[in-house]
């Protein structure tokens, strides 16, 4: 099908973000192809009020329903989902994943209840859907358990450009880049820390990203405290991307012991900057990452310790890490993922039984 307009519906859009990153990056790319294109919101959010529009003024947008599909960003529960169900325009997920409740019930039980709330919404979704975009094998195969839809698998887009050089007498920097949240794991790589310094007693970890839960930052705060880490972790929040990239810059390794990814696109803005990856494998890491990083088994203090030693030290293994990570980003690198967002959206046909 040849869309002449494909709009697309995110709960919220915001720049910096893996989704509203990607969701800029599409609208961007469908323009460029003279596709009209706009972003429809459940909630608006001040920042960004400016590229979006309510749910409600999509009638203003659509000038036929036989030729625009409506593309839905799924991460999270959203009045798009019921929104969406009730159009009559053709529909189309882009699965991102969204984080197990039962990670989350513990700490925030009202964000793991919307959490169950969007996996009801998804069978429903499903259904109606004539075909989805995951952006891993992983998240694929987990939308698959909502039901039969023709699904497609194209990653983030992320720029390869390298810039990585090894510490050399520096102080060595841990860079953590991600929510701040009980799946991420930042407790276990703060609890390896002390082992670790032993050995690096100037390694310093740097955490950046944006706080989620309060009790989880008051539980991670004490460990910190309880450590003995205050002056070796540093806890930035939210960074725009200048700073960003400086992070990036001064970083010595990667590292995310995260118990849940649907793909990771930190880990792929490191690989693509040459940093070498050590990251616990499960779900989607292994594939984001394939064979570029030090994928770990086990996240206890012990493993995790002698991993960061070795990646932060070893120079074989840093060159190494460092040159198949930026190999490896090229799978990643915008054209090729335009090429195949095309393919899916206007050379393919998905309503074939």
């Amino acid at each position: 099908m040849s869309w002449k307009a494909v709009h697309q519906f995110v709960p919220r859009f915001a720049r910096g973000d893996a989704v509203g990153s990607h969701v800029a990056w599409i609208r961007d790319h469908l323009r460029s192809r003279g596709c009209h294109s706009e972003i429809f919101v459940g909630t608006e959010n001040e920042e960004t009020a400016a590229e979006t529009f309510y749910l409600q003024q999509i009638d203003h947008h659509v000038r036929s329903t036989a030729d625009t599909l409506l593309l839905y960003h799924v991460a999270q529960a959203s009045p798009c989902a019921q929104f969406l169900l009730e159009r009559t325009e053709p529909l189309a997920l882009v699965f991102h994943n969204f984080t197990p409740p039962e990670l989350l019930m513990h700490w925030d039980s009202s964000v793991a209840f919307e959490l169950l709330k969007a996996r009801d919404q998804l069978g429903d979704l499903v259904e109606r859907s004539i075909f989805a975009i995951c952006d891993s094998d992983f998240n694929a195969r987990v939308l698959n358990e909502f039901g039969r839809v023709d699904s497609c698998v194209i990653p983030l887009p992320v720029e390869a450009t390298r810039s990585f050089e090894p510490a050399g007498g520096q102080t060595p920097i841990i860079l953590f880049v991600g929510r701040v949240a009980p799946n991420k794991g930042i407790h276990d790589l703060v609890t390896a820390l002390p082992i670790l310094r032993r050995r690096l007693p100037e390694v310093r970890l740097r955490v950046v990203g944006a706080p989620t839960t309060e009790l989880y930052d008051q539980a991670l705060e004490g460990l910190i405290d309880a450590l003995d880490l205050s002056e070796v972790v540093s806890l930035t929040g939210w960074v725009d991307e200048e700073q960003l990239e400086r992070e990036y810059q001064e970083a010595s390794v990667f590292c995310t012991l995260s118990d849940h990814e649907g793909f990771g696109v930190p880990l792929v803005e490191a690989m693509a900057r040459g940093i070498p990856v050590v990251a616990y494998e499960n779900t989607a890491i292994s594939q984001t990452v394939g064979d570029a990083g030090l994928l770990l088994t086990s996240k206890k203090p012990p493993v995790v310790a002698a991993a960061l030693e070795r990646a932060l030290t070893d120079g074989a293994l840093i060159k190494r890490l460092s040159d198949s990570g930026h190999r490896r980003s090229s799978a990643f690198a915008p054209h090729k993922i335009a090429c195949a967002l095309d393919q899916a959206l206007f050379q393919v046909d998905f309503h074939e039984d």
